[in-house]
């Protein structure tokens, strides 16, 4: 047996200015495909492909340049919109047309061609098939050989980039499973915790550096936007870009060293994340790190460097796992005297709280497991492009 191993490349178009007209109304005619198709399934309350194909396709083609596969493309998209939103809606639940002001366009193999080795892709457009250059960093070299599938061509109207993410697939061997498991324990003072039930691994993310380094770009935030001129504007802009370089390159490092502490086949346990800013009890400025730090896109980096390694990633509830006792499984408020310190009132058990916390995640995921309740990640496909929470800079991988 195989898996399937998929990846989504960002890369960067280097369009003429021509091109990049030609792409802009390409973008605007597509946006008017959406939006209609959206507006005519809302209205009769179907997302089936092909009735709305009937009831759309020869409208959009007379209204726009579009060639047919970006027509049928923008329909598909549109299918997949509209079935979430009209279950709402038939559930009586908050829904409404969906509506995009700025969508992606999906390229398929029938509308767009890749030569990630010469550094050139070749795009359907409103003015025919246009060839644009592509900057192909030396990391994304490793995907030469894997199959390439589709593509979701963005616009990024503040930084005026149009970027390419491809889909790359390849088959590789299974991995034997093998009784390994870690917890890990994502928190305030440090950033992650990993152990195991046996405590042979113990290890600590520490995040005092990078708040201290966070707290840095919050208060020049503040003086830029109290000055409200258009150099303090731009540069706000390109702070936030920096910002955010930081905090994902700080979430690859963490996730590739979680992931190498776990041998092929191993298992890595997280907490489910819902809910966790209404669970963690904290002060003003403890609630503004953590409504800020991206705690999904560290689950995210961990999932996908894990399933190149055969890794399994598992999710657990993480209720009661700061108060229960690792050892006796005592649960009580008070056995966590401070953010870290725990001690237990029934066994006198004491650790570090966060380390406490992590070996509960693995045992709540082992106790489970015999239970028959567990389940495994979510498996989906995860990106290791350069600018979205959910992706990777070569640098970083």
């Amino acid at each position: 047996m195989n898996m399937k191993l998929q990846r989504t490349i960002e890369l960067v178009l280097k369009p003429t200015e021509e091109q990049k007209q030609i792409l802009l109304e390409t973008f605007e005619q597509y946006k008017f495909a959406y939006n209609y198709t959206c507006k005519i399934g809302w209205e009769a309350e179907i997302w089936n492909g092909v009735e709305l194909h009937k009831l759309t396709y020869c409208t959009v083609r007379n209204k726009t340049s579009l060639p047919s596969q970006l027509v049928i493309s923008a329909r598909v998209v549109v299918t997949e919109s509209l079935k979430s939103a009209i279950k709402r809606k038939k559930k009586g639940l908050k829904s409404r047309c969906p509506e995009s002001n700025n969508p992606a366009i999906r390229y398929d193999k029938r509308s767009y061609t890749v030569w990630l080795n010469r550094g050139e892709v070749s795009l359907a457009t409103v003015s025919g098939r246009q060839k644009f250059k592509i900057k192909v960093p030396e990391y994304f070299k490793q995907y030469l050989d894997w199959k390439i599938t589709s593509a979701n061509l963005k616009y990024d109207k503040r930084l005026k980039k149009f970027f390419l993410n491809i889909t790359v697939e390849k088959d590789f061997p299974d991995v034997e499973p093998i009784d390994f498991y870690v917890g890990v324990d994502l928190g305030l003072r440090k950033l992650a915790v990993v152990s195991t039930p046996d405590g042979k691994i113990n290890k600590f993310f520490d995040g005092g550096h990078i708040r201290a380094v966070s707290e840095r770009y919050y208060a020049l935030r503040k003086r830029l936007q109290s000055k409200d001129t258009p150099s303090a504007k731009r540069h706000l802009k390109k702070l936030s870009q920096k910002e955010k370089r930081f905090r994902t390159a700080i979430n690859h490092k963490i996730a590739k060293e979680i992931v190498n502490l776990v041998p092929a086949g191993g298992v890595i346990v997280l907490e489910k994340l819902k809910g966790i800013r209404k669970r963690v009890k904290a002060n003003k400025q403890n609630r503004r790190w953590i409504h800020s730090w991206n705690f999904a896109q560290l689950q995210q980096f961990i999932e996908y460097k894990a399933q190149s390694k055969g890794i399994r990633v598992v999710y657990v509830d993480a209720r009661y796992t700061s108060q229960k006792c690792s050892r006796c499984g005592h649960i009580s408020r008070s056995n966590r005297i401070d953010q870290s310190h725990f001690v237990c009132k029934h066994c006198g058990y004491s650790l570090n709280a966060d380390l406490n916390a992590s070996r509960n995640i693995v045992k709540n995921y082992l106790a489970s497991l015999a239970k028959g309740e567990a389940g495994a990640g979510s498996g989906i496909s995860l990106p290791v492009g350069r600018r979205q929470p959910s992706q990777c800079s070569g640098a970083t991988c």
